[in-house]
């Protein structure tokens, strides 16, 4: 009877214990996540563009709880900054988080000539169009009648992608479109798309032509992927 007493009384011993452990780190949690010392003080922001800066993210992670702080608390951002295409988060202990901001690509400066004032706005990866009268690296379109079709952005999404697969000097390429027909330059060659349908396949094409041989003359599209090449 007395081994058994034992027993019972150890096994209520480690009970205790557990329980009393298991308390301890719950208050201990509890401390951590309201106490000033694990607030969010400091934000950093990381974004290749700079458009943005902490306090564009402060209302939400500002003197919050640093245990509760995740990416998630972000997700109206990508509707109020719709170049967003998403953003993590890392943490420095106790009061410090990190914002890394990733944003569309950038495909093309568009100048729309139509009107009185010329529009220029840079079309981005997801089909977003914003305006812009900074100076970009990239190729550029003009627009000098129309007027445009609907899903005209899509196509030029379509065709910067697709060209960005071969070895190329994007920002070499120069576009213009009447509202009838596409057509471009690059370097020393002149391209007729024709109408600006099947962006995409012609895009494939040309690369494909440009990417393997210096051409100097005219390349005219006859189809989606038949080219007549005068180099």
């Amino acid at each position: 009877m007395e081994s058994e007493y034992s027993f019972s009384e150890k096994k209520s011993l480690k009970s205790f214990l557990l329980f009393t452990f298991l308390l301890i780190c719950i208050i201990n949690v509890g401390f951590s996540i309201n106490s000033s010392y694990f607030r969010v003080k400091t934000i950093e922001v990381n974004s290749i563009s700079n458009n943005f800066s902490s306090s564009d993210f402060s209302n939400e992670s500002l003197n919050q709880s640093i245990w509760l702080i995740s990416s998630n608390i972000f997700n109206d951002k990508k509707i109020e900054y719709p170049t967003i295409e998403s953003i993590t988060i890392s943490k420095e202990y106790p009061d410090k988080i990190i914002v890394n901001v990733i944003e569309y690509e950038e495909l093309i400066v568009v100048t729309d000539l139509r009107g009185t004032i010329p529009l220029r706005t840079i079309l981005y990866k997801n089909g977003l169009e914003v305006e812009s009268s900074d100076m970009r690296d990239l190729p550029t379109l003009s627009i000098s009648n129309g007027p445009v079709q609907a899903g005209f952005n899509g196509e030029l999404v379509s065709m910067m992608m697709t060209l960005k697969n071969y070895k190329l000097n994007g920002s070499d390429f120069s576009f213009s479109y009447d509202g009838q027909k596409l057509t471009g330059e690059y370097r020393e060659t002149i391209i007729d798309f024709g109408p600006s349908i099947d962006l995409g396949t012609k895009g494939a094409a040309l690369g494909a032509l440009l990417e393997n041989s210096t051409c100097r003359g005219e390349v005219r599209f006859i189809g989606s992927e038949e080219i007549i090449a005068n180099c």
